[in-house]
């Protein structure tokens, strides 16, 4: 994985971005937490189960960044951090919803 720091968006929240798959995400040190705009499951997880289970659909992209699998092909925008993400997000799924818009 390649983490690149894009931005400091305020003390303790800073924005990265794997520059091998795209996948952005923010970094929120005051909570601990971590701002996505896709669905993801840490590596321990199954995807395989996800699937099955019906919360991914199955044909589904699914991407490997920083120790999480991301679903690239939901976009979930829920708050200010994630509209920070979806603006510098740039897999695969990303693109292509700006290209189409």
């Amino acid at each position: 994985m390649s983490k690149r720091l894009i931005k400091n968006i305020k003390e303790y929240v800073d924005l990265y971005i794997d520059d091998n798959t795209g996948i952005a995400w923010i970094e929120n040190g005051t909570t601990g937490t971590e701002n996505s705009v896709h669905s993801n499951i840490d590596v321990t997880g199954s995807i395989k189960g996800m699937k099955k289970l019906g919360y991914w659909k199955k044909d589904d992209k699914i991407v490997k960044s920083h120790g999480s699998y991301y679903n690239i092909s939901t976009l979930v925008i829920s708050d200010k951090l994630d509209e920070i993400v979806a603006e510098y997000c740039k897999c695969e799924e990303c693109e292509n919803r700006r290209i189409n818009k």
